[in-house]
């Protein structure tokens, strides 16, 4: 199809996906960090800067309370999501975007630390606490921190696949005159997720095991999104013109990629494993994932989540009231 006549799906059709990515250690983690909040002067919430909606944990707004927080956007390196956009999101200033390759990004984090907890006098020091859901970031974060601030080598483990971090770790050392020192935990999911489209992007981006979701339905869900930031096909053009068939293009990526099974034929389900992978470690380009055109959707995300609670809070009463 030629790119002038081309017209991208409005929308994705809703496959059936397990709903949740919630584990053992996930619950352990909680109970944890609850047990520990009391004595953390600052929280560092991580989200990955291309889906900075789905990667929102609420269970975090329990565990945090009133105490200062940080939204860390990590992967701004990956993000084509613009600027203004976040600073619409945080009108108050309670962000940071990093990039965990460059030291100069995470040293605004300290700098905005060291501001947020001025009058804060502990002979500990300041104590951070990272959370997030997995694989957004947070132990890379850390080993970029500990390294930008004190020259040390990597303290925490970290990987391409959710769940590298199990257990929360000791305290590390991440800067000196004040010394702050960050506590790293497991990245946590939601017991249950929102939507189909919140799980499709979560895998999309390797925020939960990648044996969850059919690669072949991810890559037609990055297609979509792909095709949504931009029509033209721009962002896949060496491999297929623009379309919106999922098959086709991977039969087109197969032989320009000359991934072919026995026989000759194309591998799809290699090529659709293939493809997805690049985009999460950033080989093919820059990504963006929900409501990243619109600078209200922070708050519609915020008032959406406050009313399904609010219904769910009613279902549990009326099964009460029932049970009674």
């Amino acid at each position: 199809m030629a790119a002038a006549n081309f017209i991208p799906r409005a929308s994705f059709p809703t496959p059936t996906l397990p709903r949740a990515y919630f584990l053992g250690h996930h619950a352990k983690a909680i109970r944890k960090m609850r047990e520990m909040t009391a004595d953390i002067d600052l929280i560092y919430e991580v989200r990955d800067a291309r889906a900075p909606l789905s990667t929102r944990n609420t269970i975090f707004d329990s565990i945090i309370g009133g105490k200062p927080r940080v939204v860390v956007y990590t992967k701004k390196d990956l993000s084509s999501i613009r600027p203004e956009m976040f600073r619409a999101w945080h009108p108050r200033g309670d962000y940071c975007m990093v990039n965990t390759h460059d030291h100069t990004s995470v040293k605004s984090l300290v700098n905005l630390s060291q501001r947020l907890c001025a009058n804060r006098e502990s002979f500990f020091g300041l104590r951070v606490m990272i959370m997030g859901m997995p694989n957004v970031g947070k132990s890379s974060l850390l080993n970029t921190l500990r390294h930008a601030g004190v020259g040390r080598r990597k303290a925490a483990k970290t990987g391409a696949l959710a769940g590298v971090t199990r257990n929360i770790s000791s305290y590390v050392k991440i800067h000196e005159d004040p010394d702050i020192l960050v506590y790293d935990t497991p990245g946590v999911s939601l017991p249950k997720t929102i939507d189909a489209e919140t799980m499709l992007t979560l895998s999309t981006i390797g925020s939960i095991s990648v044996g969850l979701v059919d690669p072949t339905i991810q890559a037609d869900y990055l297609l979509y999104q792909l095709n949504l930031v931009d029509p033209s096909g721009s962002l896949y053009i060496k491999y297929s013109p623009p379309t919106n068939d999922i098959e086709d293009f991977l039969t087109s990526y197969c032989l320009r990629m000359h991934r072919l099974s026995k026989g000759g034929y194309p591998d799809l389900l290699g090529a659709a494993t293939h493809w997805v992978d690049r985009w999460r470690k950033g080989l093919e380009g820059r990504i963006a994932f929900d409501d990243f055109k619109n600078p209200s959707a922070y708050k519609e995300w915020e008032a959406a989540h406050d009313e399904r609670r609010r219904k769910e809070r009613g279902q549990q009463s009326d099964q009460k009231f029932r049970v009674a």
